[in-house]
């Protein structure tokens, strides 16, 4: 299936700069983990 055979509903609620769910979950879980990475990197840091 084609991305503009899709029905409108399906890119309900979605940013614009991303074409599909599993795009904004994986920048999510991206986003997640470098935060992680850079707190855990931060508490070292000053400990």
């Amino acid at each position: 299936m084609k991305e503009t055979d899709k029905l409108p509903m399906e890119r309900d609620g979605l940013p614009p700069f991303v074409q599909n769910w599993k795009q904004l979950y994986i920048l999510l879980v991206g986003t997640l983990l470098t935060l992680i990475v850079l707190f855990y990197l931060f508490m070292k840091h000053f400990q």
